[in-house]
């Protein structure tokens, strides 16, 4: 069930990237075009994070791995090197074996981190 979950999430986000950049791009203000962006990332950053999470999940399960999975996804997260540590921080931070609170939580980080980039960058 979680996975059909994931996968509509990376589906809204293509559909919103293809509506607001290639059907009402003329008709938004710039403001309203990077809400869009950072839904769009929302959406699609909660899905792969989401199956990246059940697959980890699945992996660990099948290696007879039941208890502290998130200690587990640290210990694997932490090997992938720093482009690991940076990409997939949700593992190593949040401490839940639930991939829905992992990827939301893990999203919601990335809006946050992209608002204040841009805010600084374009002040």
């Amino acid at each position: 069930m979680n996975k059909i979950i994931f996968y509509l999430a990376v589906l809204i986000s293509i559909l919103l990237s293809v509506y607001s950049y290639f059907i009402v791009f003329e008709d938004l203000t710039e403001f309203q075009l990077f809400l869009y962006s950072l839904a769009s990332i929302f959406f699609l950053v909660f899905g792969f994070y989401g199956l990246y999470a059940e697959m980890l999940w699945k992996k660990f399960r099948h290696k007879g791995i039941r208890e502290n999975l998130c200690v587990e996804a640290n210990y694997y997260v932490q090997k992938k090197g720093f482009f690991g540590r940076v990409f997939l921080f949700p593992f190593i931070k949040i401490k839940s074996s639930n991939s829905i609170i992992v990827s939301l939580l893990g999203a919601a980080a990335w809006v946050i981190i992209i608002s204040i980039l841009f805010k600084a960058i374009f002040g």
